[in-house]
């Protein structure tokens, strides 16, 4: 099978109700905007770890996670962990080396014995592999960075101070009544500001406009852009194009996300090479 194939297969896998929703449907939703959809674009194609967080269930931090997953990079393959051991037989093959082809999927760190679902020891080893250029992706049970942390950070799960703090992306997801039904918005996303040991808030909701607040410039696209060698100019002429890029789909109205993901692909190998 193509590893694309494969990879909308373990992004499908995340759907727990009903059609795989894609980035297009979450914005026409008011779940997320443009702008902070853009901005996961630029950020996870260019090798951003993430993670979805929310403390009731069906707040929607699955979903989100799966739109976010048809950001890759083309040529990153999405490997789940359908059992514990696949986690520490990465580790095992890597063996120290590095490599940036793999995104490693969790569907839950979570105590549950559900399938893609991690807890104890190899949630330090999933977080482990950032070390060695993998992606990873995941969602948990929780309203707050601190709570995230004292979970993730402690004798039972064993993940590093530091290896937390590389962690790129957090994103909080809130769920509220609405009539009869219920609304879903990305209430905050923080980012990872690795040289003071902590994660920035970036994007919050603002609940009476129903609008998402951008707080100051980008921690993490100053750091690509020194990775990459690039300018900043150039780094917000990509963000400016995978703002248009957004804007574009949106107003096609395609919400199949394996055609996202498409259109995602021919955006990403276009810019690539036009920069």
């Amino acid at each position: 099978m193509d590893f694309e194939e494969n990879n909308l297969d373990e992004i499908e896998g995340l759907s727990q109700r009903g059609r795989t929703l894609s980035i297009v449907d979450l914005i026409n939703a008011n779940t997320i905007d443009i702008e902070m959809s853009a901005f996961c674009l630029y950020a996870i194609s260019n090798g951003a770890s993430f993670l979805t967080s929310a403390r009731p269930g069906n707040a929607g931090k699955t979903t989100l996670m799966a739109c976010l997953l048809t950001f890759l990079t083309p040529g990153v393959r999405i490997v789940t962990t359908s059992s514990p051991s696949v986690v520490t037989e990465i580790n095992n093959i890597l063996n120290g080396k590095r490599t940036d082809k793999l995104c490693i999927l969790c569907h839950e760190i979570g105590s549950g014995h559900w399938y893609g679902y991690l807890w104890g020891k190899y949630v330090g080893q999933l977080f482990n592999l950032m070390n060695y250029g993998c992606r990873i992706a995941s969602c948990i049970h929780a309203d707050t960075i601190d709570e995230i942390y004292g979970t993730l950070v402690s004798r039972e799960l064993g993940v590093s101070e530091s290896d937390f703090n590389q962690l790129d992306l957090i994103l909080f997801m809130k769920l509220m009544r609405d009539g009869m039904g219920y609304k879903r918005r990305v209430s905050a996303l923080y980012e990872s500001n690795i040289k003071v040991g902590k994660h920035n808030l970036l994007f919050t909701w603002d609940e009476k406009s129903d609008r998402f607040i951008k707080h100051g410039d980008s921690i993490l696209i100053k750091k690509i852009a020194e990775e990459h060698g690039k300018s900043e100019m150039i780094t917000e002429k990509e963000l400016n194009r995978c703002k248009s890029f957004i804007e574009q789909i949106v107003k096609s109205s395609i919400t199949d996300f394996r055609q996202v993901r498409k259109e995602v692909i021919a955006f990403l190998n276009k810019n690539q090479t036009e920069l």
